[in-house]
């Protein structure tokens, strides 16, 4: 079976198309709104002030094994577009090959110059038959051989072997649409192919599939290199919002720089009076192949032995992490999107997620929100909803719920804008960053407040599995 585990993102494009198209025709000139947002105080952006409503935050809600029990049936639920790379094929028919970079194509190219790029001057027919040639795809072979490898600094996976720039309004703001996500260092790919300079490598990561740059990938000389790598069970993972790793022990030369939620293999070391850990990190040789040496993180960093426990008091504190965060689409400018701050955060726990907000939405259980259900019943389901185990979607957009204050309910979230209507008419606030807001934001624009959109009211595992 093709590993097409990202079709959804290419039907999605139309209608994500049309909401950035949206954001940019409304947004008013000037800058993100810094201030917080109406109805919440500055105790509400204390991860504190939600544990202390809990009853017995630090339960365990799942334990290590049962994660890992999840993120396999996870990994091998094709509804979830998730992929296993563990179980990868050692190749691909020359048919199969030019299947996937068919449904890349259709899914985001546009020949017919309604894109646009950096400079804000349309994508030539040019462009996109130059963009055709560097797929390389008269060297695929017809029984096209597949390998594995390992990432060795974080780096942006793309939808086309391009820094160029895809944009659906000639904006400088505007989204790079060929922007799919960035690629934790140590994480496990598979390899399929590369352009005829070498530049760019094809690859399959757990939640999307793509191109990297070759330099940030380092090849497994056989699968067991890669595979053995991947499954030690003794790590140091970020639990910060980003941590340093070093090349030396006296930490003068910065190896790469790690996300919430990446790990990597460590043995504790005999000298406990050491001011770092001694972590196991790929690296990439001259001939492109892997190898492997010493990393070096501070003590002082925000990093822990092992996956943190999964309990809604650890949700909070990882969530409250990167608040007033900037927003990235993509995480372009080392920010992060919406979809992409639920990723993180779980990852902290050893959670496999998918990468779109629709299939996030769909891990757990479903609470029975409808987006065309009333906003009464919402509210009924959100109050039997147990707080930071909860995910709330909209239609573009995923939470997390926070709870409940006041009689308003609230959420934790990478927010990009918002609609309001002021004397003028209506217009989008750019917000930009991670933000506590209550579900009643937007309540005054035409397509309703958060709490009126929602689509979803998902619980992580499930109820039964909740006080």
């Amino acid at each position: 079976m093709l590993p097409m585990h990202h079709r959804t993102v290419c039907k999605l494009f139309p209608i994500l198309s049309f909401l950035i198209l949206w954001v940019q025709l409304w947004i008013p000139q000037g800058s993100f709104a810094q201030s917080r947002l109406p109805n919440v105080s500055q105790e509400m952006e204390r991860s504190d002030f939600w544990i202390k409503k809990i009853r017995d935050p630090e339960r365990l809600i799942l334990s290590a094994g049962e994660i890992r029990e999840m993120n396999e049936r996870n990994l091998n639920n094709q509804n979830l577009y998730l992929f296993n790379v563990k179980e990868q094929k050692p190749s691909l028919t020359r048919d199969e090959m030019l299947a996937l970079f068919k449904e890349d194509w259709e899914g985001f190219a546009r020949p017919e110059g309604t894109r646009y790029g950096r400079n804000g001057k349309p994508l030539t027919l040019s462009f996109w038959n130059d963009l055709d040639q560097k797929l390389n795809k008269e060297s695929v072979s017809e029984n096209h051989p597949l390998h594995f490898g390992l990432v060795v600094k974080r780096t942006d996976i793309r939808v086309f072997p391009t820094h160029d720039a895809c944009k659906v309004v000639p904006d400088e703001e505007g989204f790079d649409v060929f922007q799919h996500s960035t690629i934790s260092p140590g994480s496990l790919v598979g390899v399929y192919h590369s352009t005829k300079d070498g530049l760019w490598t094809y690859v399959q990561t757990h939640f999307v599939r793509g191109w990297i740059r070759s330099k940030d990938l380092a090849i497994a000389r056989d699968k067991r290199e890669a595979l053995d790598y991947d499954a030690l069970d003794q790590r140091l993972v970020a639990t910060g919002s980003v941590v340093k790793v070093f090349a030396d022990p006296a930490g003068r030369e910065l190896a790469f720089c790690a996300q919430m939620g990446t790990s990597f293999p460590w043995g504790v070391s005999p000298d406990t009076t050491a001011k770092y850990y001694v972590v196991k990190i790929p690296t990439r040789e001259t001939d492109g192949r892997l190898a492997f040496r010493m990393g070096y993180v501070s003590k002082s960093e925000d990093v822990h032995p092992d996956f943190l426990p999964f309990n809604q008091q650890n949700v909070a504190r990882q969530a409250f992490k990167m608040l007033h965060e900037p927003y990235g689409w993509g995480e372009t400018d080392e920010g992060r999107d919406c979809s992409r701050f639920i990723m993180d955060l779980f990852a902290s726990f050893g959670i496999v997620m998918p990468r779109n907000s629709k299939y996030q939405a769909m891990i757990g259980e479903d609470l029975g929100a409808k987006e065309t259900m009333r906003t009464g019943e919402k509210r009924r389901i959100l109050d039997q909803a147990t707080p930071l185990t909860t995910l709330l979607r909209l239609p573009g957009h995923i939470m997390l719920y926070l709870g409940k204050h006041g009689g308003r309910y609230y959420a934790i979230h990478s927010l990009w804008s918002i609609q309001k209507t002021d004397p003028s008419g209506l217009v989008l606030s750019k917000i930009g960053r991670v933000v506590v807001s209550d579900l009643s934001l937007g309540e005054s624009a035409p397509n309703g407040s958060l709490l009126e959109r929602l689509s979803d009211i998902r619980s992580i595992p499930g109820r039964a599995r909740l006080p």
